[in-house]
């Protein structure tokens, strides 16, 4: 009897450690990110009404750049606090951003496309894109990437005016 009631105490405190051991885990990679990088791709439509744009998150800023094919409309830069900054990152997990097993398009033309990376100070850790098209999603990124959008693009005060130009 005291042996079983030993036995399951290690089991216990062994699992305690595992999860411990996890969550500490989290939070190193939580503090290994320096950038992230958010790209929304503008459908194909003339380069008067084209607007893609790429937001740059890092510690203590967010800055936007606004291009029509290539051609730098607006680029604009904000001070962030550490605490916006972390709240991106939470973000991430909080959405479920995450690679998945690619899915091709067959044909659909004419959608949006979203790309979403991070790196530490030294590479890049992880990248993913989806494409919307008809009502559906290709790529290789999973989870709720719009709500991950609106997450960085509230450290951006005046987005609309800046794609309006």
């Amino acid at each position: 009897m005291k042996i079983l009631f030993l036995n399951k105490i290690i089991a216990l405190l062994f699992l305690i450690f595992v999860l411990n051991n996890n969550s500490q885990n989290n939070k190193v990679m939580e503090t290994q990110i320096t950038e992230i990088v958010y790209h929304f791709g503008d459908a194909s439509v003339p380069p008067q009404y084209h607007r893609s744009y790429t937001i740059t998150v890092v510690s203590d800023t967010a800055q936007i750049v606004v291009d029509s094919y290539g051609d730098i409309l607006a680029e604009k830069k904000y001070e962030i606090t550490q605490a916006q900054f972390d709240s991106v990152i939470v973000a991430l997990e909080k959405n479920n951003i995450k690679n998945c097993k690619p899915k091709k398009n067959k044909g659909c033309t004419g959608g949006t496309s979203e790309n979403i990376s991070y790196s530490d100070s030294t590479k890049e850790l992880f990248t993913g894109y989806v494409y919307h098209c008809g009502g559906k999603d290709f790529g290789n990124l999973s989870g709720d990437s719009r709500a991950f959008a609106h997450e960085v693009k509230t450290l951006i005060l005046d987005l609309d005016s800046l794609i309006a130009n």
